[in-house]
């Protein structure tokens, strides 16, 4: 069918003149409504390209698009992802056009005048709690002038804190690392228990000191603010000896022999399929032993995410020890694979969007620090342990993806990661990498939470 629709233009964000325009929307009789602010101009394409969307996509009741200004060098700004509830929970990454069904918009009650110039923000939000489907698409259908700018954090804070306290009374809004971005934090009345699921072969430590890299992150454990007494350590130990468990650690420590044959490769995917396994918590944290903690409340900020039913996987910000970005999330396409964004970069330098320093879902994210919940592992059989060096983890996120599950990387668990000692120096397999590029390839040309029209230099 075609797409019948109407402009409406916001010609102001005072509650008269929203007022005014929800009494309009409600009498019109158009199958979709296209909102966007006056002093921008609609592109003569988009009839078309909505026409063709509805016919593409009918399960969705809400588009954003792209947006174009001319005086600018790149053809389309800015770069949005495709939905992501927990960038939107950050900034308005969406901003304008948004085209809405019609039918869907009573369902939910037409416009919130209340809302002022974050009505966008608390309409999409609203329409997510509702379940209704949400997708970009990527053309840019909306011109933009030099004045034309994002929504305010100050705006934006009424309408997220509505949100948070119509998803659970436990969630609180505080400012984000960067200026006007938020976070979400959950506390916990309760906190449940949690374990950590560590591999190692005793690799010695990196510092100078005495004893093995694993007792280096025992050690930093401590400083955690999660209930130490909740917290078990679960050890897979490929070495022999076990002096780090000599220590009077606050939380406990288990330990599981997992000693190779002579001359067995390595296969890290199967060391962690038996690990998991072994443990008996629901929420589990997959952490390599050369981390380093130093920021007390990385577990509240992996749990606020992994608490969420529709979340699979959360990853952390990790920095190499002189600062730089190891891990912010990862993206797809980058060299017809998957790569790092901002690795090796100065953790202060500015990235697009600020998206190195907020919450925001992710396609994939690395295995270093992951967490996640064993009911999850077990419904997908943990691992590939035919990946089993490289890749490993990726493979693992886009599995759960594929079930609907949402992978987010939080940079309020901000780690160290002493990269690679925990393996040595082993290498991926030339197999194993055909194996993953096979299998994924597809999907990582056309990463929905990446941006192809990023240039190199913004990454």
């Amino acid at each position: 069918m075609s797409a019948v629709w109407v402009e409406s233009p916001i010609s102001g964000f005072d509650t008269a003149s929203l007022t005014r325009l929800a009494q309009t929307l409600e009498v019109c009789q158009a199958d979709w409504l296209v909102l966007y602010p006056t002093g921008t101009r609609l592109q003569p394409a988009l009839a078309a390209v909505l026409t063709a969307a509805v016919a593409d996509r009918p399960d969705v009741d809400l588009f954003y698009a792209e947006e174009q200004r001319p005086d600018h060098p790149t053809s389309s700004l800015p770069a949005k992802p495709d939905w992501n509830p927990a960038l939107l929970l950050a900034y308005d990454y969406v901003r304008w056009p948004l085209l809405v069904r019609r039918e869907a918009l009573l369902r939910l009650g037409g416009i919130d005048p209340q809302a002022g110039a974050a009505l966008g923000v608390e309409l999409l939000l609203r329409a997510w709690r509702g379940g209704m489907a949400i997708a970009r698409l990527p053309q840019p259908l909306l011109q933009i002038g030099p004045d034309y700018g994002p929504t305010s954090a100050e705006v934006l804070a009424p309408v997220l804190r509505q949100h948070l306290a119509a998803c659970s009374p436990d969630l609180t809004l505080r400012p984000g690392r960067r200026p006007q971005t938020w976070e979400v934090r959950r506390t916990w009345a309760d906190p449940p228990p949690v374990t950590l699921v560590v591999p190692t072969c005793q690799t010695p430590r990196l510092d100078g000191q005495a004893g093995p890299q694993i007792r280096q992150l025992l050690t930093s454990l401590e400083c955690s603010s999660w209930p130490l007494e909740r917290l078990t350590v679960l050890i897979g130990d490929d070495a022999p000896g076990d002096d780090y468990l000599d220590g009077d650690w606050p939380f406990t420590v288990r330990r599981l022999r997992t000693e190779r044959p002579a001359g067995a490769p390595f296969n890290y995917a199967a060391k962690m399929n038996r690990l998991w396994r072994a443990a008996t918590d629901e929420y589990l944290v997959l952490l390599n032993d050369d981390i380093e903690i130093r920021s007390p409340d990385w577990l509240e900020a992996l749990l606020t995410f992994l608490w969420e039913p529709g979340v699979g996987g959360v990853g952390a910000r990790l920095l190499f020890p002189d600062g730089r970005i190891q891990h912010a999330g990862m993206a797809g396409g980058v060299l017809n694979t998957v790569a790092h964004p901002w690795y090796g970069w100065k953790g202060d330098r500015p990235t697009y969007g600020h998206w190195a320093e907020v919450h925001r879902d992710w396609s994939m994210v690395t295995g270093a620090v992951f967490a996640t919940r064993r009911s999850l592992l077990e419904q997908v059989n943990g691992f590939d342990e035919q990946l089993s060096l490289e890749y490993n983890d990726v493979d693992l996120c886009l599995r759960l993806g594929l079930l609907g599950y949402r992978i987010v990387c939080t940079p309020h668990a901000e780690l160290i990661h002493h990269e690679s000692i925990s393996r040595g120096e082993s290498r991926p397999r030339g197999q194993e990498i055909l194996r993953f590029r096979r299998r994924w390839q597809e999907l990582l040309v056309a990463d929905s939470q990446w941006h192809p029209g990023l240039p190199d230099s913004w990454f």
